[in-house]
């Protein structure tokens, strides 16, 4: 055999086993760039969901510092509020016991202002309860004119004196309803005179506390009374 022949023959083997050794390494190489991309693609997915879930984050912190910020409005009105129950309290005309929060009429302290054992108000006393009533008209109104966002609650409570010798049991029934029927009076007496409460964000309860309830005053004569309570609804009335 010739010289020739066999260095083509062997030029020939080498180009062979070079295009397998190419063949075999592109192979590889495409298998890794696949496997390269799809372990990209995975990592791009989660990335995603993590900004979804970190916009979806955002958008909680920012509704709640909303509702925050709302609150602490909220607080702060009601805050204030404290500040102008004030000028009730420094009228003259009504006695606040703080323990309670309530508000007593000066004038009508340990007075028997309703008929023994009836709900109607005694003549010499209607007047009185009546400058009463436009007293607290005019002080809701004047709320409603610097918070008329807020609204309040207003408890008219009928109280009774037990006898010197506290023969009523502090749950009698009589006792309930009949300082309930005192309270309706008052607040019928007010209703007939154009004294309306309710059209500057207020809610009226009537209830009796009889011969029981909280702040009742040691002298029992001083217990033959109504009491007033302003409460403020913490949630905004726009709600």
């Amino acid at each position: 055999m010739k010289k020739d022949n066999i260095f083509w023959i062997s030029y020939s083997d080498l180009m062979t086993s070079l295009f397998f050794v190419m063949l075999v390494l592109f192979v590889v190489t495409i298998g890794y760039l696949k496997n390269q991309m799809f372990n990209n693609e995975e990592l791009i997915t989660q990335l995603r969901e993590k900004e979804q879930e970190t916009e979806t984050l955002i958008t909680e912190l920012k509704t709640a510092n909303e509702k925050l910020i709302i609150t602490v409005k909220q607080q702060d009105k009601l805050l204030k509020i404290e500040e102008q129950f004030k000028p009730l309290e420094e009228s003259g005309k009504f006695i606040y016991l703080p323990n309670c929060k309530k508000y007593l009429v000066k004038d009508l302290l340990g007075q028997e202002i309703f008929e023994p054992n009836k709900s109607v108000i005694k003549r010499k006393f209607v007047s009185t309860t009546i400058n009463i009533g436009y007293e607290i008209e005019d002080f809701l109104k004047d709320l409603y004119m610097k918070t008329p966002e807020l609204s309040y609650l207003l408890v008219i409570e009928g109280n009774m004196a037990n006898t010197y010798d506290r023969s009523y049991s502090v749950d009698n029934k009589y006792g309930y309803k009949k300082s309930f029927e005192r309270a309706l009076a008052v607040y019928d007496l007010w209703n007939k005179n154009n004294i309306d409460l309710r059209k500057y964000n207020t809610e009226i309860m009537l209830c009796g506390s009889g011969f029981n309830g909280l702040c009742r005053d040691n002298l029992e004569e001083n217990n033959k009374r109504f009491s007033i309570q302003i409460i403020p609804k913490v949630q905004n009335r726009s709600n």
